[in-house]
């Protein structure tokens, strides 16, 4: 493969960069919040007991029941239907026919029911078992990083970690070095830098930048010249010493795991 070819692939598709806004979207409203709680919960007791992930679908009438008893929130079915819609098309519910016993009706019929997926929440860096008020700060982080949209700046957000929250704007005829602080301080640095916190251990200092970002031939792009680490657009790994364009909503992640930085660039 190329050299060019391989920058193509690590340009994530607009419908993935897209589904992320998708996401966090269907996230910020209560009746979804708690589909996804009930889900969950549902597949992680199944877990405990059977030592499985998948559990058996819920049947939608069964959501509804649990819905009123545990949410005291009382829907119709077709409104529960159109918020179900919206959390399978942001990728975080899937579909499946199974057998139940419905109203009114003698012997088991086909229904719709509906299950979490297993990998509902990785392009959110959060696993299945995900705290509420760890999922509802991403959609606040997301919110606060498109407060700052202006047509001229890539704005970016860091999402984890000891600087969680803080955003920069980077103006198209600017250049910005990414690293962490190591012991430079802001005052000593001629150029745009953004410090991070040493707590992100396994980000390059920024006497040895681990990331560069800049607005070239229409597009917003990052180089890794040569992270101690590397660099991933979502899961995807940087290609050392090649400008690599971003697309909107995109995820950095400097280095990963423990002592890595995640970074949510829009413009």
């Amino acid at each position: 493969m190329s050299d060019l070819e391989k920058v193509k692939t690590m340009v994530i598709d607009s419908l993935d960069s897209n589904l992320i806004s998708v996401k966090l979207a269907a996230v910020n409203n209560d009746v979804r919040f708690a589909i996804l709680e009930i889900l969950r919960d549902f597949q992680k007791r199944n877990q405990i007991e059977k030592g499985i992930f998948k559990s058996d679908p819920l049947y939608s009438r069964e959501i509804n029941s649990i819905l009123l008893n545990n949410y005291n929130i009382n829907i119709t079915p077709q409104m529960l239907g159109q918020h179900i819609k919206q959390l399978i098309e942001a990728d975080f519910v899937e579909e499946c026919i199974v057998k139940k016993e419905v109203p009114n009706k003698i012997g088991l019929r086909s229904v719709k029911a509906y299950v979490l997926k297993q990998d509902a929440f990785d392009d959110l860096f959060l696993e299945i078992t995900f705290l509420s008020d760890e999922l509802l700060s991403f959609f606040d982080l997301y919110e606060t990083n498109k407060r700052y949209h202006d047509g001229e700046h890539c704005i970016l957000t860091v999402f984890n970690g000891v600087d969680k929250g803080k955003t920069f704007k980077v103006n198209r005829n600017e250049s910005v070095l990414i690293g962490r602080r190591g012991e430079f301080r802001q005052s000593d640095l001629a150029s745009f830098t953004i410090l991070l916190d040493n707590s992100y251990s396994t980000v390059s200092k920024v006497s040895k930048p681990h990331l560069k970002l800049f607005y070239q031939d229409g597009s917003w792009c990052i180089i890794d010249e040569n992270s101690s680490n590397g660099t991933f657009i979502a899961d995807r790994k940087v290609i050392k010493g090649i400008p690599t364009p971003l697309k909107n909503n995109s995820f950095l992640k400097l280095s990963r795991g423990n002592g890595g930085a995640v970074i949510f660039c829009s413009f």
